[in-house]
């Protein structure tokens, strides 16, 4: 489940693009996934951090000991070597949440496809840090999520703290020759 989790909020993938992915599809010696005919019936390359890399490896190692090798065979097994469901796994992530004190066992709190959204905020946030073009970077981060349009991956751009924090940085630094000093008028 550590690894589900950890690449839904390191690469961005929906739940299902991870279950289905099979072992031909996961490169562990270039790190690189191979997203195939996923929603949109859209087909895309996804790099992963060296982080999500390692931890990739180490469950492949324990999951070759449970589940039957073959090229198309799911990537990600339970302990009894079968493929997980996505209500599985949903209620897995439901669980741990709870156990963590994030939410009560009913009622609103964290979903598993929250993760989609905290990749997606979190790249805005590095590109804000990295001086780069946000806008002009939001259709690569389209691309890279597996949406048709910009706009659907606006629905995930949901503003934290630590965003509105770079954009008033960053506006700052523009218009400090437009602004008066000392906020006075």
């Amino acid at each position: 489940m550590h690894g589900i989790i950890l690449l839904l909020a390191t690469a961005g993938l929906r739940i299902s693009e991870a279950l289905h992915l099979t072992l031909q599809d996961v490169d562990l010696e270039d790190g690189v996934l191979s997203i195939r005919q996923s929603k949109f019936r859209k087909s895309r390359l996804v790099p992963l951090s060296p982080g999500t890399l390692v931890v990739l490896r180490r469950y492949y190692e324990l999951r070759i000991v449970v589940a039957p090798i073959g090229p198309d065979t799911a990537f990600f097994v339970s302990g009894r070597g079968k493929a997980y469901s996505t209500g599985t796994v949903q209620g897995m992530f439901h669980d741990i949440a709870v156990q963590a004190g994030l939410r009560g066992p009913t009622g609103r709190g964290p979903r598993l496809h929250d993760l989609r959204a905290t990749f997606a905020v979190t790249r805005l946030l590095q590109w804000y840090r990295g001086g780069d073009n946000v806008m002009a970077r939001l259709p690569l981060l389209s691309t890279y999520l597996g949406h048709a349009r910009v706009a659907d991956t606006e629905v995930y751009l949901r503003i934290t703290t630590a965003l509105l924090q770079e954009a008033n940085t960053r506006f700052h630094a523009f218009a400090q020759d437009l602004l008066p000093i000392g906020g006075g008028s």
